[in-house]
C-alpha cells in the first residue's frame, strides 16, 4: 500500500484568488490526505472545500480558528479512506482513517502550535491525552512552531528550555522524527529567523508497516512556510525511464543541436546496428541536456516559482510610503487588534436577568442589550413642555451687555469662598454663582449663573427645551453659534 500526505501551513484561506492557487497545487500533487494549518477559517467552510478540492469524494474535518489565528483543516478522499474525529482540541485535531480497499487503520494528529512557551507545553498535554485514546500506526503533523536542534534555524546557537521540552515530548510519546530528502527551510527567505518548525513525525508502529518512508519539501508558492510531502509505501527503487517532451521541438535552435549530435556520431556496422547505437548515444545527449537549468521542465517549473516567492518577500520588506504605511497600520495598530482578538474570546456574557428574567439564548441576549441603550440614548417623553410660551419676561440690552463683561479676579475669589461644602457631591457637579453686588438675578441685579453638570439632579437633560429657554429669555440674542455649542457640549 502506498500513502501520500501533505502538510502545510497556508497562512490563511480566506481569499478566492489563493484558494484558486491552493487547489491547482492539490490537483498536481495527487495526495489523498491533506492537513493545511493556520487557515484564518471560522463556521460553514463547504464552497471554500470545493474551491480547494473540487472532487465529489471529499470529505473534511476542521477546527476552527479564534478570531485571526489559528485553524485546521483535513481533507481526505472518501473514495479511498473512510475518516472520523477522534479528538478536537485547542491546538490540534486527530482523525482516524480506515481504508476501503485494504485492511489498514492509522490515525492522524494536525498541530497548529502557538508562540508562547507557556501554551505550546498545552499541546504537548493534548496531543499525548489524545493518543491515549487508541492504539496502532499514527503520523503528527503541522506547525510546531519551535525548532529540535540550534542548526535548524539560522544564527541560532544555543539550545533553549522550548527545544528540550519538544525532544523530550518526541520521546515520550515514542515518535520518529524524520530526515528530509533536501535542505529546508521555513519562514522568510533569507531573513534571519528562517527555521524549520514544520515537520512529520510517526510513531513506531508506522515505521514498522511501510518499507520505505520518505519525507520530501515542495515548491513554496503564497505562504512563507513549505509545504511537506511524507510519501510511504513498498516501492522498489527503480531507475527513471526515458521520456521525449513535445515541448523540445519548441526551443530555439533544437533542430540544429539533433542533427549536429547525429552527424557527429562515428559508428562502423551494420545499418540497423549503426541505426541503433546512433539512438542510444542520442538519448545519452537528450538526457544530458534536459538535467541542465533549460532543459528540465520540473526544475524550471520550481525555480520560477522560488523566483515569485522571492519577489512576494522583497515586497513584503520593502519600505512603505507615507499613504501605504496609514492604510496597513503600524505596531500600535497591530496591537490594539490583538488586544481587541483577545477581548472579543474572553468577553462573553452567557447570562443576562432582565427584569427578574433569566435569558441564556445569545439572540435573545443581544437583543436585550440592543433594545437597552437604544432606550438609552432615545427621547422616549410622549410631551414636553416647548419653549413658545407668551409675555415671557426678559432681561434688558444693557443687562447682556454687563453679563458678557469679564470677570474680576475679586469677584472670582468671593464666589468661590461663597460655595458650600454640602453642593460639591461628586465630580463635575458643582453650581457656582457669579454676582458682581452679591446681588441676585431675580432681584434685577447684573450677574451670572454658571451651571457645569447636573445631570444627577436631572438624570437627562433636554437640552433642546434648556437652550430654547435661554433664547426666549434673551440670553442668547448677542452670543455666536460657537458659544452656544461649547455650552451644551462642556
Amino acid at each position: 500500500m502506498n500513502i501520500k500526505i501533505i502538510s502545510w501551513n497556508v497562512r490563511g484561506l480566506n481569499r478566492r484568488a489563493k484558494r484558486g492557487v491552493v487547489g491547482s497545487l492539490i490537483t498536481e500533487w495527487k495526495a489523498y490526505v491533506y492537513c493545511f494549518q493556520e487557515t484564518k477559517l471560522e463556521g460553514d467552510i463547504e464552497e471554500m472545500v470545493k474551491q480547494l478540492w473540487g472532487n465529489r469524494g471529499i470529505k473534511y474535518e476542521q477546527l476552527e480558528a479564534s478570531g485571526t489565528r489559528g485553524g485546521i483543516i483535513m481533507l481526505w478522499d472518501n473514495k479511498v479512506w473512510k475518516g472520523e474525529v477522534i479528538a478536537t482540541g485547542s491546538y490540534s485535531l486527530t482523525c482516524r482513517f480506515e481504508s476501503l480497499t485494504q485492511d489498514f487503520n492509522w490515525h492522524m494528529t494536525g498541530v497548529y502550535a502557538p508562540n508562547c512557551v507557556n501554551e505550546r507545553q498545552e499541546v504537548w498535554w493534548e496531543i499525548g491525552a489524545a493518543r491515549g485514546l487508541f492504539i496502532g500506526p499514527w503520523v503528527v503533523a503541522g506547525d510546531f512552531n519551535i525548532i529540535k536542534f540550534p542548526y535548524e534555524k539560522r544564527n541560532c546557537t544555543r539550545v533553549t528550555r522550548a527545544m528540550t521540552e519538544f525532544s523530550d515530548f518526541i520521546e515520550d510519546m515514542e515518535l520518529v522524527d524524520l530526515q528530509l530528502e533536501a535542505e529546508i527551510t521555513h519562514g522568510l527567505v533569507g531573513a534571519e529567523t528562517s527555521s524549520r518548525i514544520d515537520r512529520f513525525l510517526i510513531s513506531v508502529e508506522w515505521n514498522d508497516c511501510f518499507r520505505n518512508i520518505k519525507q520530501e519539501i515542495l515548491p513554496r508558492v503564497c505562504s512563507d512556510h513549505t509545504p511537506l510531502i511524507l510519501q510511504c509505501g513498498n516501492w522498489e527503487q527503480t531507475k527513471s525511464y526515458f521520456k521525449f517532451e513535445n515541448w523540445w521541438l519548441e526551443t530555439e535552435g533544437f533542430n540544429d543541436r539533433v542533427q549536429n549530435w547525429w552527424t557527429s556520431f562515428e559508428i562502423e556496422g551494420r545499418p540497423y546496428y549503426i541505426l541503433a547505437c546512433k539512438l542510444k548515444a542520442l538519448k545519452g545527449k537528450l538526457k544530458e541536456w534536459s538535467n541542465c537549468n533549460f532543459g528540465n521542465l520540473e526544475r524550471e517549473k520550481n525555480h520560477i516559482l522560488n523566483q515569485i516567492t522571492m519577489l512576494d518577500i522583497i515586497q513584503q520588506q520593502r519600505n512603505l510610503n507615507q499613504e501605504e504605511k496609514a492604510r496597513k497600520g503600524d505596531k500600535n495598530t497591530k496591537f490594539f487588534q490583538r488586544v481587541a482578538n483577545a477581548h472579543k474570546r474572553s468577553n462573553n456574557i452567557d447570562k443576562l436577568v432582565v427584569e427578574v428574567e433569566n435569558i441564556e439564548e445569545p439572540e435573545a441576549i443581544k437583543k436585550e442589550i440592543v433594545d437597552f441603550y437604544l432606550k438609552l440614548y432615545s427621547k422616549t417623553e410622549v410631551w414636553r413642555r416647548t419653549c413658545s410660551m407668551t409675555n415671557c419676561p426678559t432681561i434688558s440690552v444693557e443687562e447682556q451687555q454687563v453679563m458678557q463683561n469679564p470677570f474680576e479676579e475679586e469677584e472670582v475669589l468671593r464666589c468661590l469662598k461663597l460655595c458650600a461644602a454640602d453642593k460639591a457631591l461628586g465630580q463635575m457637579d458643582t453650581l457656582w454663582v457669579f454676582s458682581s453686588n452679591a446681588g441676585r438675578i431675580k432681584e434685577k441685579d447684573p450677574g451670572m449663573m454658571c451651571k457645569l453638570d447636573i445631570e444627577k439632579a436631572y438624570d437627562h437633560v433636554n437640552w433642546d427645551f434648556l437652550l430654547g429657554i435661554l433664547h426666549k429669555d434673551g440670553f442668547w440674542k448677542k452670543v455666536d453659534q460657537l458659544d452656544e455649542i461649547l455650552y451644551k457640549y462642556c
